[in-house]
């Protein structure tokens, strides 16, 4: 299964951190990681991951994500 891991920066729910929910396939789960720095939060995520980055449609939150 495709897993994806969305980096948010200040979602409503946990302002002014920074936060990675995992997503498998197109449905999301309740797992997240979170940070005050998004260098602190990259080091927290699952080894072996890919970056992409954000498409111009994305709502305004997302900073990137990992697969």
């Amino acid at each position: 299964m495709l897993e994806l891991w969305t980096i948010y920066d200040s979602p409503i729910d946990l302002p002014g951190r920074f936060v990675a929910r995992k997503w498998v396939l197109d449905k999301p789960t309740s797992e997240l990681l979170q940070d005050k720095t998004l260098e602190g939060l990259r080091a927290k995520l699952p080894p072996g991951l890919h970056c992409m980055p954000r498409s111009p449609g994305d709502e305004p939150q997302i900073v990137e994500t990992w697969v």
